[in-house]
């Protein structure tokens, strides 16, 4: 989302100084357009699932190639690993819609049909000339150099969990006992950071220790059965009553039946 008000900033762009080439007038529109466009592409291929991590995957796919093509036509940012600049007359909204499609193509084949609808719809709003054909090209290009970018960085990659079952080891929860959706996503190389655990927290306390013990009760005192608990504030009510009357999956969600208290999971 950061990203994407970004990206709306700069198509509003600042004002032209003095004796400087101002490109071509663009409606920040089309970076909200092929936003939800993603969005709609993304869920249809990803299906009826659980919540996975997959959907910010492809989105930040999509508005990184975006962002650079907007970027690389009007100068005001540095662009996503990227040293390449557009030409300064160049359609900034021919090159955002362009860099979306081609990404969103690339990865969802199967929405073809109705993604190409969708980039004819946008390019027949621009008035054909040089400055459309040069932000086309230009955003193909950054779309190409970001599906480069991200070849092989393990997405999809097998990745098997072989830990035994034991205190405070993670296991399949009721009531229908799933394994974990998308493990690759744990080692898929990042967009931003330097490496998947540059930024993870330090291993959960030990089952025997007195944190541990404080935590469990304190999940046992807050989440209880108890219509009113008594160190329990009205806010924190309202969830525990929804998960108790079927509106939500309170093994499956807070780790109750799993192996560590919320914070350790």
């Amino acid at each position: 989302m950061s990203l994407l008000l970004l990206l709306v900033t700069v198509l509003n762009g600042p004002p032209a100084t003095a004796g400087s080439h101002a490109p071509p007038a663009a409606d920040p529109d089309v970076i909200r357009e092929w936003n939800t466009i993603a969005t709609d592409t993304i869920g249809t291929n990803l299906g009826a699932t659980r919540p996975s991590g997959q959907v910010i995957i492809w989105h930040g796919f999509v508005s990184a190639a975006v962002y650079n093509a907007v970027v690389g036509i009007q100068g005001d940012y540095a662009p996503y690993k990227w040293q390449v600049r557009g030409p300064s007359t160049a359609s900034p909204e021919a090159a955002a819609a362009a860099a979306a499609h081609r990404v969103l193509v690339t990865y969802f084949p199967a929405s073809q049909a109705p993604l190409d609808a969708a980039y004819a719809e946008s390019l027949a709003r621009i008035p054909a000339s040089s400055a459309k054909t040069q932000g086309v090209a230009f955003g193909e290009r950054a779309a190409e150099h970001l599906i480069d970018l991200r070849e092989g960085d393990g997405r999809g990659a097998p990745v098997q969990f072989t830990a035994q079952p034991a205190p405070g080891v993670w296991r399949p929860t009721p009531p229908s006992y799933q394994p974990f959706i998308d493990p690759w996503l744990g080692r898929l190389r990042p967009m931003m950071l330097a490496a998947p655990a540059q930024f993870r927290p330090g291993a959960p306390p030990a089952l025997s220790s007195a944190r541990y013990a404080r935590d469990v009760n304190e999940v046992r005192t807050m989440g209880g059965e108890d219509r009113v608990a008594p160190h329990r504030v009205p806010d924190r009510d309202r969830p525990v009553l929804r998960g108790q009357s079927g509106r939500a999956d309170p093994g499956g969600a807070s780790g109750l039946h799993g192996s560590a208290p919320p914070g350790y999971r």
